[in-house]
Formats: structure tokens, sequence, C-alpha cells
């Protein structure tokens, strides 16, 4: 009953993906070029994603407009360059942070 009610009142209202950006990248060592796994990265203080262990990540819905975005790296490894990144996001739009570490 309650899903019959949804699709006759169009469901919930939830803008389409094309409303959203994405950020994308890879944490590595920077002295290696290695990915590292477990890298934190936090877009906005809200959305989070952690490289898998290729170092890959990816952070979808990121709403329009100016981000800030914040890596934390795992025990044994520093951030180096980019701790912190900040920009502006359009719709439908993906934006590529490399993310470089060094060893402790």
């Amino acid at each position: 009953m309650f899903a019959a009610c949804l699709a006759a009142c169009g469901g919930p209202l939830i803008p389409p993906a094309q409303n959203y950006g994405t950020i994308t990248g890879r944490a590595f060592d920077s002295s290696t070029n290695q990915p590292v796994a477990g890298v934190v990265v936090t877009v906005d203080t809200i959305l989070t994603a952690a490289t898998g262990s290729d170092g890959s990540y990816k952070i979808l819905n990121i709403p329009l407009g100016s981000y800030s975005l914040i890596a934390s790296a795992p025990q044994g490894y520093q951030v180096g360059a980019l701790p912190y990144a900040s920009g502006s996001i359009s719709a439908g739009q993906t934006i590529p942070i490399d993310i470089p570490l060094t060893k402790q």
C-alpha cells in the first residue's frame, strides 16, 4: 500500500544525478608511486570515502558550488602537498584529485 501511494504521488523528490558533481582520485606513495589504501577523503565534512587496495576513491553526489576536501593519511604516512583542496564543482562534473603521500 505504501509503495502504491508513493507511485501515485510521484515518489520521493530526489534531484537527478546530473544536479551533483563527483570527485575521484588516487592516493599513492610519492617516492614509489605505489597505491596507498586506507586514506580517508572527506568533502565538506559530510561526504566520505576511503581508498581501496588500488589507492582509488570516488565521492558521488557533491552539491553544486564550492567544496572543501581533506585527506587523512593512514598510520605510517603523512599527506604531502595536498592535505586540503578546495574549488567549485558544476552539474555533472567529475574532478580528479590525486593525493601524494610520504612515509613518516
